[in-house]
Order: structure tokens, then sequence, then C-alpha cells
């Protein structure tokens, strides 16, 4: 072993072995393992892998995996949020739908009912005037005859785009006591089609779905009715209603001819008997 000697200001000397001021090489393998687990365990802290994972803290909150599982925590409670609202969505929808069926029905039946109505009150002016013919002379007469658009259907929908009317005739057999007469009548509308002049009977009008009526059988009197569907291209303009009777001579009474036009100016608030007609000679 060499010694060192070492002289100070003072004149002091000091004696040591030589080298022993080195260090050994352990120690900065402890320094650089401790200064490896303290970057370690700061990107591990940093990192999130040491806080807990419910930790609410602000430490927890700036690090990557708190923001993580904030994130998928606010995502789980949208998602629940949002299937709530869709639930409560297509639930409103179900209500708005039947709401909507709803109502539609009861438009139906209120138009339906108010169609009926209409027509209940102008049969009922006319049976009235019916019941009391005063001033009739014996026999068959025709005793009304009308043509009316209609609105609605049989069940009571709309009828858009259809040339779609109702006629009604009416026979009265004036103190014909228990006897029946017999016989037919037709219905023969004048116009216009594509322009030129142009006829039909009632007959060939009447809907396919509907059954052809053209003869009664008039005790005290008789309603007659039935739809008639124009061609798309006809303009009626007049219409002329003969009756024939099946035994004895027919009156000419029994034929009648109404202008159109008429037929359009008649207000709900009138009675349908009020049709002013001319009476014309086969």
């Amino acid at each position: 072993m060499s010694l060192e000697y070492k002289f100070e200001n003072r004149g002091t000397v000091q004696v040591r072995p030589t080298g022993s001021d080195k260090r050994s090489p352990c120690w900065y393998m402890l320094v650089a393992l401790l200064l490896l687990f303290t970057a370690l365990a700061g990107w591990l802290f940093f990192s999130g892998y040491l806080t807990p994972a419910s930790s609410s803290s602000g430490i927890h909150a700036v690090t990557l995996r708190g923001k993580m599982d904030e994130q998928e925590r606010l995502l789980t409670e949208q998602t629940a949020s949002i299937r709530e609202l869709e639930a409560k969505l297509a639930s409103a929808k179900r209500d708005a739908d039947v709401q909507t069926a709803a109502n539609a029905e009861l438009t139906r039946k209120f138009s339906a009912t108010e169609a009926d109505l209409t027509t209940e009150r102008g049969k009922l002016a006319l049976y009235e005037e019916i019941l009391s013919p005063e001033g009739l002379e014996q026999g068959v007469h025709l005793q009304y005859f009308g043509i009316k658009e209609r609105l609605v259907d049989d069940d009571g929908k709309k009828i858009n785009g259809k040339h779609l009317y109702n006629y009604h005739l009416v026979l009265a057999n004036i103190r014909g006591g228990d006897t029946a007469v017999k016989g037919s009548y037709s219905i023969a509308i004048s116009g216009k089609q594509n322009g030129k002049a142009a006829s039909v009977l009632h007959k060939d009008v009447t809907p396919d779905n509907e059954k052809v009526l053209s003869t009664f059988d008039v005790k005290h009197y008789q309603s007659l009715e039935g739809n008639l569907v124009f061609p798309k291209d006809f303009v009626p303009e007049s219409v002329k209603v003969k009756v024939s009777l099946d035994s004895g001579e027919t009156p000419e009474r029994l034929t009648k001819s109404y202008d159109w036009s008429s037929f359009n100016k008649i207000s709900a608030a009138k009675s349908e008997s009020d049709l002013t007609v001319s009476t014309t000679k086969e």
C-alpha cells in the first residue's frame, strides 16, 4: 500500500492511502437505479396506474388514465340518457299515431253523419209535402226529382277526382187506395262531350258495383235513389225524366225536364222540393 502526502496552507501534513477519495462502481450503479426507479414511478403516476380508478382528485383528473376513465363514465351516462330519450320519443310517436287514427275516424264518422243529416232533413221536408198533396188529381205523379253531387262515399270518406252524383226520384199515387201501380222510368242526361252534343241514360252511367234501378211499384208513394258517374269529359246541361205505366195511358205530367244549373242553385237551408221544373210534352 502506498502513502500519499498532502501539505496544507498552514503547514500541516496529512497522510492517507493513495486512491481513497475515488468512489466504488457500485455506488454509481445504486445512484443510476434510484434515478431509474424515480423516473418509472413518475411515469406510472402520471399515467394513472398509481392512482385509484375511483379517485376524483385534481391530480387524478389530469392523468391520462383519469381522463380516459372520466370520458368513459360520461359516455356511459350520455348513452343511457340517449336511450331513455329514444324510448320516450318512440312512446310519444305511438301515442301521436293512435291519436291521429282516432281523429281521422271521428272526422270520417262526423262527415258521414253530417251528410246523412242533411239528406234526412231534405227528405223530411219533401215527405211533408208528399203526405199533404192538396189540389192534385187522382193517379200517379212525379212528385219530386233532384240530383246532387256526392262529397263522401258510403264509408264517410271524401270523394276526390270523381264525378259522382246521387239522383232522387219520388213517385206518389194520389188516392190510389190499396191498389199498387207498376211501371218503369228512365233518366236521360244531355250535355256535351269533347265539345259535341251527347246524351246518356242513367242505366249507362250507374256505377258498376250498383244495381241499375228502372222499375217501380207504388201504392201510396215510393222513393227511388241511385248514383251516377259521368265520363270525365262529359258536361251535363239538362235532364229528362220519363215515367211509364205498365197498364193504362201514361199522363203527360209523368215526363219532366230540368235544367242542370237548377240543381246547383239549391242551398242546404231550402227544401229539395223547391226545385223549379218545366213540363214538356213527350
